[in-house]
């Protein structure tokens, strides 16, 4: 398949960047100094300090009740395991120059047009179907593999077990399993859909069901933080003719907004509504081509890069507060935003976002904290660092990350 090229491959610029230093990007392992400590950058992107005899969170000296600090410890080491297993740990990201060559040319003419996307909030230029890949896609004549193609440009991976290739999309629309080999993955993932552990767990569960064959998975659960990961889903649910994706879609822009990475944006909800009164369907029940007609929208997500740097709501809904509730911001996709408004609203998240953050840097949990509040935490920080590890990090083709137009200015500079 031919690989999906957009913005992101372009210049990966993340809004996070400016809290987690382009130093502990590049080294995502060990940082060894001359003293008897070391340290892991965790899966949220904050220091950690570790004794070098017992592999333990240093105590920072500061009176703490907090206990099970050998679990804490573990927590941060086994995260940082799970990231660098990544296949896209040696990902190198392709920048434009800006210093002229020989003739005096810089790649300014090959930036601008991705520049000038930025000030947008959607755009059908991003990832847009190719007539090559058109053209293969047309010539698939079997819904399975339509099924599969889709599912993989979508660059959604199940993250709560291992799918082969050949597995994807052999449960059929009556929800029986087509090949009996694979049975024991798809009772795993019977046993698990529609969890009560939490709606990530929930929200992943049901996308292995999705990958699987059930297109009904990709569209229930939330990804909580992980807001391209979850529009992403269910713009896909939609591609593989679940029409009720499309008014979900709608409510999205106008009810969920920053829930979901998503400013509000009453002309988008309008148009998801019209597709659902009268669906776009081709005739192996898809909408292959929604994308072309809706255009591919900018999502805010500070999940990036490999840094799951804010993988709860706890930032999103204070965003929301001061946007939508006290218009103390302006969202820098608002048709009214411009440059002062961009800076102030981004210049809130750098100052901002460190403070939502768990601080994984301090030795062991809460003292107040029961088992099952213990065992939920850990679970839901390795699952984070495993969605990250399996997130490729030019991001998701119907979901593309946002950045401001002075965010890709400056990278470029």
């Amino acid at each position: 398949m031919k690989k999906i090229i957009f913005i992101i491959i372009a210049i990966l610029a993340v809004i996070v960047v400016a809290v987690i230093s382009k130093g502990k990007l590049q080294n995502k392992g060990n940082l060894m100094d001359n003293t008897n400590t070391y340290t892991v950058i965790a899966h949220n992107g904050r220091e950690v300090k570790f004794d070098k005899n017992t592999n333990l969170i240093v105590y920072d000296g500061k009176k703490s009740d907090n206990t099970n600090n050998d679990l804490a410890s573990k927590l941060v080491l086994d995260s940082r395991s799970i990231l660098d297993s990544s296949p896209y740990k040696n990902y190198k990201p392709l920048y434009y120059n800006p210093k002229p060559n020989s003739l005096g040319q810089t790649d300014y003419l090959a930036f601008k047009p991705w520049l000038d996307i930025s000030y947008k909030a959607s755009s059908n230029k991003l990832s847009p179907w190719t007539k090559s890949e058109k053209a293969y896609y047309e010539s698939l004549k079997d819904k399975r593999d339509r099924y599969i193609y889709l599912v993989k440009r979508s660059n959604l991976k199940c993250t709560m077990i291992d799918i082969p290739e050949d597995a994807i999309g052999r449960v059929d629309s009556n929800g029986k399993l087509t090949k009996p080999e694979y049975a024991e993955i798809y009772d795993e993932v019977n046993a698990h859909k529609g969890t009560l552990k939490s709606m990530l767990f929930s929200a992943e569960w049901g996308m292995c069901a999705g990958i699987l064959g059930n297109p009904m998975g990709f569209s229930y659960g939330n990804e909580a933080g992980f807001k391209a990961r979850d529009y992403q889903r269910i713009f896909l649910a939609a591609q593989l003719g679940v029409t009720k994706a499309l008014k979900f879609l709608g409510d999205l822009f106008e009810y969920t907004t920053y829930d979901i990475g998503l400013n509000k944006n009453l002309q988008m909800a309008e148009e998801f509504r019209r597709l659902a009164k009268n669906p776009p369907l081709d005739e192996y029940g898809m909408m292959p081509y929604l994308d072309e007609i809706v255009g591919s929208y900018f999502v805010m997500d500070f999940n990036r890069n490999g840094v799951a740097a804010m993988p709860d709501n706890s930032l999103y809904k204070d965003l929301r507060e001061l946007v939508e509730d006290k218009g103390k911001l302006l969202d820098p996709r608002d048709l009214d935003a411009n440059e002062t408004t961009r800076e102030e609203f981004i210049s809130y998240v750098k100052s901002e976002l460190p403070k939502f953050q768990d601080r994984l840097e301090l030795p062991g949990f809460p003292k107040d904290w029961d088992d099952r509040t213990l065992s939920l935490f850990i679970d839901s920080t390795l699952l984070e660092a495993k969605i990250m590890s399996l997130t490729p990090p030019e991001g998701y083709p119907n979901a593309p990350y946002y950045n401001t137009p002075e965010e890709l200015t400056r990278l470029y500079e």
